[in-house]
């Protein structure tokens, strides 16, 4: 028994000396993995020209994002950033009008916490680099909330990655530089919001057509006045002809009353001005639908419209 007993141990102690051995022989091996990873994030480096975006790697990777994307303007700084996370395969990508891809359900999460877009890339080293994204935040607010409530509570879960959004195509760069004054759209709506909501209080709500004097008008178009010039000055990131439209021609009304042009027909002026102040006022409404979850809902799924 005894015996039996020595010659085990014996056996186990050379087993021992032998994986050493074989361990001493070979050096440490890079995993395939890291090995992708880095091709991956190199060819999305490769992607994006050079005279519009400067992208920055990261040195802690692992905690969620790989890159992060800065937008130029005409050799111009914009202040306009985005966080990128690269996931790349050495196998092909499905060929759909949307890619399936399984995420943690924590990177959905962290995504979420972020003020300015978070992009995932999926990027194929066998389809000669074929890199598509998805911007996370806007796919959770139009689609995971609504397709999938409980999607919080589990480990992971599948996104569908537009195949139109291909890194390198025109209308995908279009796309990108959209995602990355949305940020700055926003904020810009909601001081348009507050410049608007501000003619409620501006304008009087009763006029009496013969109590309609120079002075009168005055009194009431300038503080009306400024709050057009401050609305119409976030103009530059609302893209809406009407509006633009609508601004302009109040403002140039409004100057031209202050300025006494219309001391003959000053009643008329007056009324159509207020008019006009009215409909800007109202394009609050129109212009708030960008950010209206339900309202991009109902564009998804009856016209197809999406903008992640």
């Amino acid at each position: 028994m005894w015996a039996i007993i020595f010659i085990l141990s014996l056996l186990g102690a050379f087993a021992l000396r032998l994986m050493e051995m074989i361990h001493m022989a070979y050096p440490p091996k890079r995993p395939s993995s890291h090995i992708i990873e880095t091709a991956a994030c190199s060819f999305v480096t490769s992607l994006m020209p050079s005279e519009s975006w400067v992208v920055r790697d990261l040195t802690e990777r692992d905690f969620g994002i790989d890159k992060i994307f800065e937008r130029f303007e005409n050799g111009f700084a914009t202040g306009e950033l985005m966080a990128i996370q690269v996931k790349g395969t050495d196998k092909p990508l499905e060929d759909k009008p949307e890619i399936p891809f399984s995420i943690d359900t924590k990177t959905l999460l962290y995504a979420e916490m972020f003020a300015i877009p978070f992009l995932l890339i999926r990027c194929s080293l066998a389809d000669d680099g074929a890199c598509y994204f998805v911007w996370l935040q806007e796919y959770i607010r139009v689609r995971l909330n609504f397709d999938n409530s409980s999607w919080r509570k589990q480990g992971s879960n599948t996104i569908l990655i537009p195949a139109s959004n291909r890194l390198g195509d025109t209308s995908a760069e279009s796309r990108l530089i959209h995602i990355s004054r949305f940020p700055k759209m926003k904020e810009s709506w909601l001081k348009y919001y507050i410049d608007t909501c501000d003619l409620a209080y501006q304008l009087p709500n009763f006029i009496e057509e013969d109590t309609i004097t120079l002075d009168f008008a005055i009194q009431y178009v300038l503080p009306a006045l400024d709050s057009l010039k401050k609305a119409n000055n976030m103009l530059g990131f609302i893209s809406n002809h009407l509006v633009a439209t609508k601004l302009s021609q109040a403002i140039e009304l409004g100057k031209r009353i202050c300025d006494k042009e219309f001391e003959s027909e000053l009643t008329e002026s007056f009324f159509k001005f207020v008019c006009l102040c009215s409909d800007v006022r109202k394009s609050i409404d129109m212009l708030s639908l960008r950010f209206d979850v339900d309202h991009m809902r109902f564009l998804y799924e009856f016209e197809g419209v999406a903008e992640y």
